[in-house]
């Protein structure tokens, strides 16, 4: 019987010190890029918004270096749209979709867009282009067909 407690008490006692991970540990990804307004020079100093194109809310912020290049860390997989703010809030410039894929690097180019572009008038303008592209896609597949019936029946 003794023998039988001992044995279980360093089974417990060699399970409570084996270090414990999670199966479902989540792997991340990261967006890095830089940041040049339209004649070229960086873009140092200004916030840095990614914003998730499947919800629209902003899932990370950081800074440019004086270089203008910036590093976003532990980004869900998934796409994004990085938007490089200016020091009134205004959004300066927007970079294309962005994948990230699960322990990759997406790299993106944000070119500063016209000064009159501001805030919240940009954001609406970006969201309009992603939703105005996919209704463009399902009407261009119409159009071509003359109908929307399969064009195997």
């Amino acid at each position: 019987m003794r023998r039988l407690i001992a044995v279980v008490l360093a089974s417990l006692l060699v399970f409570a010190s084996t270090p414990r991970t999670s199966a479902a540990a989540k792997s991340t990804g990261t967006i890095t890029g830089v940041a040049r307004s339209t004649a070229g020079q960086p873009l140092g100093g200004h916030s840095v918004r990614v914003r998730s194109v499947r919800t629209g809310d902003v899932v990370a912020t950081t800074t440019t270096s004086a270089s203008g290049s910036f590093v976003v860390a532990n980004l869900d997989p998934g796409s994004y749209v990085v938007e490089i703010v200016d020091g009134a809030g205004r959004i300066a410039g927007t970079s294309a979709i962005a994948t990230v894929v699960e322990g990759s690097i997406a790299s993106v180019m944000v070119t500063a867009a016209s000064t009159e572009l501001v805030g919240g008038m940009a954001t609406a303008l970006l969201v309009t282009l992603i939703v105005a592209g996919a209704v463009g896609t399902t009407a261009i597949v119409v159009a071509a067909t003359g109908n929307d019936a399969s064009p195997s029946q």
